[in-house]
């Protein structure tokens, strides 16, 4: 491979099925050049997780996966909520429970302040507008007709506790959904 060669998919899962099965990584990559490797695991979650000596198709990487993209987010400078959307999560706030991550999520969080997001995502009549559409199509949830508003569920949620106007709406966004459904 010259340095400008890419490691294929077809090659990258080749990769990490020999290394779940405990091949050695420099006899895995024996016709493959390691920047190549080293590229693909920038971009390919599987790939860097058996690159760290663990199985990626194991239930519990999914959580790390999550929780690595929801800081990776961060640093980018979104604020949670959006980071949140972006994932599909809608559970973030439980993970503030485990005090080495949330302490990271703040680290991460004010290295990003400079590069941050700093105009709020506020449930304009729009955004209402938009949501309860999507909710009253059948089979809709509440956390995928928030993501097509652009807010997030707990806004959603808040506001129906606070507007009795919304959560009438709500209501009957939702019997539509079922009588078309």
């Amino acid at each position: 491979m010259t340095d400008t060669a890419r490691l294929t998919y077809r090659q990258a899962s080749q990769l990490i099925t020999a290394l779940q099965h405990g091949q050695a990584l420099d006899d895995a990559v024996a016709t493959i050049e390691l920047t190549a490797v080293w590229t693909r695991a920038r971009t390919d979650t599987r790939l860097a997780i058996a690159l760290a000596g663990r199985d990626p198709d194991a239930p519990e990487e999914r959580s790390r996966t999550v929780r690595a993209d929801f800081l990776r987010l961060l640093a980018l400078g979104l604020p949670p909520s959006r980071a949140e959307l972006i994932l599909g999560v809608s559970h973030t706030s439980g993970w503030r429970s485990d005090s080495v991550f949330a302490g990271a999520c703040d680290a991460v969080t004010a290295a990003a302040a400079p590069y941050g997001y700093t105009k709020r995502t506020r449930l304009s009549p729009q955004r209402v507008a938009a949501f309860l559409k999507v909710l009253s199509t059948p089979g809709t949830t509440v956390l995928t007709a928030a993501a097509a508003a652009g807010v997030t569920p707990s806004a959603i949620y808040q506001k129906r506790r606070r507007d009795k106007e919304f959560a009438r709406a709500y209501d009957a966004a939702r019997r539509a959904a079922t009588s078309r459904g």
